[in-house]
């Protein structure tokens, strides 16, 4: 009799722990398009550059199920089309977001996905107070597995959702995430702009387009920098 009720108090640890577990569920699957208002578009030469950020906490959850912002990161989603009859070479370090003076720092999409990770041991705890003792370390290593995973399919999303460096050929169009961290205490972004410096792949020729974006304000929970400390 013992055991049967130490066995059922274990399953219910197991179910009320993945009940509990972590999940990922953003509501948009790959890389939406750049469309709406809150759409920036600059022309120069034969490339078009369309920016929008998604700051507000609403958007970034669609794409990313977690306010970035309030983590102290901006995702933008940039397209870059190429209408001329020459490849041009686009990579992500090629744009540079300011705001005002202020250059941000961009991050990588592994570094930006670690802000949107999981907590592993926590929920799976709480749970588990409530069958006996034995049950608190087979809930917290259930847990710890089962969010590894989530985790490891966030740092997977960004990776997929991310802008891909290359050539850009005739009449291709890339779109992709860039990420970059705010100033630590900054809540909001007043006059940002970003610049894309493109080349030729023909004539070695660099182009810059500069286009405008909507100032952004929030108000960030987490004051400190998403950059990661220094080595």
């Amino acid at each position: 009799m013992e055991r049967r009720r130490m066995l059922q108090g274990l399953a219910l640890c197991l179910v009320l722990c993945v009940a509990g577990c972590a999940t990922y569920t953003p509501r948009v699957v790959g890389i939406p398009e750049t469309a709406g208002p809150g759409v920036s578009t600059r022309v120069q030469e034969h490339l078009t550059l369309s920016v929008e950020a998604y700051a507000s906490a609403e958007k970034s959850k669609s794409v990313f199920d977690t306010d970035l912002a309030d983590k102290g990161i901006i995702p933008l989603l940039v397209t870059v089309q190429n209408a001329g009859q020459e490849p041009y070479q686009v990579h992500s370090t090629d744009f540079v977001l300011r705001d005002g003076d202020t250059v941000l720092q961009m991050l990588s999409p592994e570094e930006a996905s670690r802000k949107a990770k999981r907590d592993a041991v926590g929920r799976a705890v709480g749970w588990s107070l409530i069958v006996p003792i034995i049950g608190i370390p087979i809930a917290a290593t259930s847990s710890v597995l089962h969010t590894n995973k989530v985790n490891k399919s966030i740092v997977q999303d960004f990776t997929a959702k991310a802008f891909k460096d290359g050539g850009l050929k005739l009449h291709e169009k890339r779109s992709g995430f860039l990420f970059f961290a705010l100033p630590k205490g900054q809540k909001a972004l007043n006059v940002p702009r970003l610049d894309l410096t493109a080349t030729n792949l023909a004539t070695h020729d660099q182009v810059t387009l500069t286009t405008s974006l909507p100032a952004a304000g929030f108000a960030a929970k987490n004051e400190e920098s998403a950059a990661p400390p220094a080595q």
